[in-house]
């Protein structure tokens, strides 16, 4: 296909100022490259691109107020950091074993950015990330990891575990001491948001469930309790605190839309904001030029959403130069009936009803949803004339309560029944003869979907899981602390009883009669590889005669990339669309290593 090229985007970060962004970008080629914005009153434009190798797709940004950015990830046994120029250019800075954590610096002369680092005891170390040799130097040490942190007023303010309990602190980076951020300190748990014109978000666990609360950051007391958000429908997640810190913006999920408001600090109101379908997605940024937020229509990569000073509407920032956005980008919502309610779905591709070929895709989570936003690897599967159904089963979030705990305490219960039921659906309205649809999934959607194919094994063409794991239970002896908790805040050790039995995979793939491919990243940090290879063994052991396994050496949590150049994304798309669906050895991603 010829034409501009097919962008895609993500990893947006702001300068402390507000007046430049950054993220990491690909197109058609297979190199990947981190884009430099300056951010205006003329609206955004990009000042720099600079391509990028290795893993540094999955890279953290730090983005200096000079246009200059600086890059850590990870590459096998270390951790690179880079410093690109505003013109562009880049050198390494250092390498570390472990992992370090970015954030920005306070703006003074040689200090570029903000690492953390976690000591084997568990406490946390600031380092100054500098350009010279040393080019980390520890500056401060806190008892405790750290999490969500800003710095703010010259000092960082960040959520620190203490005593298995999040409470705010503060680092001050000139003179290395630490304290407590709150006085008098909160009972319970305690997050640090985002901060802005002198005042500090936090999420305050109060006796009636969690509460949104500022605090004066230059002297600290009491919390004072945002008032007037109580039964704001969907899901909200504030984003920024305007320039003179009277008005907070959020983003608010309902379903698969994103939408806009901003709230009245004094006058405990909201207002509304008209924004085209899309997604809006954290951080954001407030300056005197207006509210500046990544944004991803349903038919366009992601870009930067911009409200200007005094207006009711978002604009869309132009790119830098023509984009593809063909008309079959566009994705659209549908509601499918489930056994308990409704079900939406987002679908990218031709009518599902047309009688092509088409592919059932489940989100991870499993507390999340699929938005009405661009895919580049739906719209991928799409351009190969595939029907993307990406249904929000119940589990999934920004439907109200009662849909999203529907299996708390019952993984592949009630989210597997609105799949059969939606599968049904599928079946009933396409042409006779019509090839059965397909199940693609990652992380809770790769077990979701192995399930549903071992639960009707005569309903699914084809099967791709990416880093599935067997069971909650066997994720859980093996998963790290983040994870652990994860399946007990959502029950993930609770027991379905009906006529399919325990959902544990290791019984259950014997049943399963559709096409496998099953990719799990060798460095997978949430769920160990060793998951994904004990399922090939049990299908391979009970002669299942079409399983592909591909396990990336260099490849984590996130197996592939959404750009057309990935070798693995290519081998799923020829797996889904194809009958013969082997590719050349050569164009293959990297084979099972073991």
């Amino acid at each position: 296909m010829t034409g501009p090229p097919i962008m895609s985007r993500g990893g947006a970060r702001f300068s402390t100022g507000g007046t430049r962004a950054a993220c990491l970008a690909s197109d058609d080629r297979e190199t990947p490259y981190v884009e430099g914005w300056e951010l205006t009153g003329g609206g955004p434009r990009v000042t720099m691109r600079a391509e990028l190798t290795g893993e540094s797709a999955m890279a953290q940004i730090v983005v200096l107020e000079d246009g200059g950015l600086v890059l850590a990830w990870h590459e096998p046994g270390r951790q690179v950091v880079r410093l690109f120029g505003p013109d562009g250019r880049g050198r390494t800075i250092g390498t570390v074993e472990g992992s370090l954590r970015l954030l920005p610096g306070p703006g003074r002369p040689g200090w570029l950015a903000t690492a953390v680092g976690v000591e084997a005891d568990g406490s946390s170390v600031v380092h100054r990330l500098t350009g010279e040799d040393p080019w980390l130097e520890p500056v401060a040490r806190v008892p405790g990891r750290l999490g969500g942190a800003v710095f703010h007023d010259g000092r960082i303010v960040a959520t620190a575990i203490l005593d298995g309990t999040p409470t705010p602190v503060t680092v001050d980076p000139g003179t290395g001491t630490t304290g407590p951020f709150l006085d008098p300190p909160v009972d319970g748990a305690c997050h640090v948001l985002l901060a802005g014109a002198g005042r500090v978000l936090l999420a305050v666990e109060t006796g009636a469930g969690p509460r949104l609360g500022l605090v004066e950051s230059r002297e600290p007391g009491p919390v004072r309790l945002l008032e007037g958000l109580d039964g704001l429908p969907g899901v909200i997640a504030p984003v920024a605190l305007d320039p003179a810190g009277r008005s907070l913006a959020f983003a608010v999920t309902r379903g698969a839309r994103s939408e806009l408001a901003l709230y009245d600090i004094e006058a405990e109101t909201l207002r509304w904001i008209a924004v085209p379908p899309g997604k809006i997605s954290p951080p954001a940024v407030w300056t005197g030029h207006g509210l500046w937020f990544p944004f991803s229509p349903s038919a366009r990569p992601t870009a930067f959403g911009w409200l200007p000073p005094g207006e009711a509407d978002v604009r869309m920032g132009e790119e830098p130069e023509p984009v593809r956005e063909p008309a079959r980008w566009q994705a659209r919502l549908e509601t499918f009936r489930g056994p308990a309610g409704p079900v939406e779905a987002v679908v990218h591709g031709p009518d599902w009803r047309a009688g092509g070929r088409v592919v059932v895709a489940l989100h991870g989570g499993p507390d999340r949803h699929w938005s009405l936003a661009f895919d580049g690897f739906f719209q991928m599967l799409a351009d190969a004339g595939l029907t993307v159904v990406a249904p929000n089963q119940r589990g999934s979030t920004g439907y109200g309560r009662a849909h999203a705990e529907a299996i708390v305490g019952a993984w592949g219960g009630p989210d597997l029944d609105d799949i059969r039921a939606l599968c049904g659906t599928l079946t009933a309205g396409r042409p006779s003869g019509a090839e059965p649809p397909a199940l693609y999934g990652s992380s809770y959607g790769g077990f979701l979907a192995l399930l549903a194919a071992a639960a009707d094994p005569g309903a699914w063409s084809a099967c791709v899981a990416v880093a599935p794991f067997r069971s909650a239970a066997s994720l859980y002896a093996q998963a790290p602390q983040p994870v652990r908790n994860l399946i007990d805040r959502l029950g993930g050790l609770g027991e379905v009883t009906d006529a399919l039995g325990p959902r544990d995979l290791a019984s259950l793939v014997p049943r399963i009669r559709a096409r496998v491919l099953i990719a799990h990243g060798l460095l997978d940090e949430t769920i160990p590889v060793t998951q994904s290879r004990e399922l090939v063994d049990r299908l391979i052991s009970a002669g299942h005669p079409d399983v592909t396994y591909r396990e990336p050496a260099n490849r984590g949590h996130i197996a592939f990339g959404a750009r057309s150049g990935d070798p693995l994304a290519r081998e799923i798309t020829a797996f889904l669309t194809q009958d013969g669906h082997r590719v050349r050895a050569a164009e293959a991603a990297t084979p099972m290593a073991r």
